[in-house]
């Protein structure tokens, strides 16, 4: 699966700056990179509504915290979101389970 390219943010969702400068300018300082695993935390994390673009958007995984909801429910929920924002479920989850295993 290949990488999506975007502005990156910190762990606390802040725009992750790293000024360069030239002859006392600042030139660039933006950081752009894979930013798959960034969407992914933002989508999940986010309740419908929250996202002006797209209101239905927002897999509000944490009212499933307290909820007796299946395994199958909330995986069905994750992919509905992954693939509205044009993410594979099936293919991030081979990702992920390729960076855990290389990472033991």
């Amino acid at each position: 699966m290949a990488g999506r390219k975007g502005i990156l943010l910190t762990s606390e969702f802040d725009l992750m700056i790293k000024p360069v400068k030239k002859n006392g300018l600042i030139i660039s300082g933006l950081v752009v990179g894979d930013s798959m695993d960034q969407d992914v935390v933002i989508i999940l994390k986010l309740q419908q509504g929250e996202l002006k673009e797209d209101p239905l958007c927002g897999a509000g995984l944490t009212k499933f915290m307290r909820g007796k909801y299946d395994k199958s429910q909330i995986d069905d929920r994750i992919r509905i979101h992954l693939t509205r924002m044009g993410i594979d479920y099936e293919e991030y989850k081979k990702r992920l389970s390729q960076t855990f295993k290389t990472q033991e």
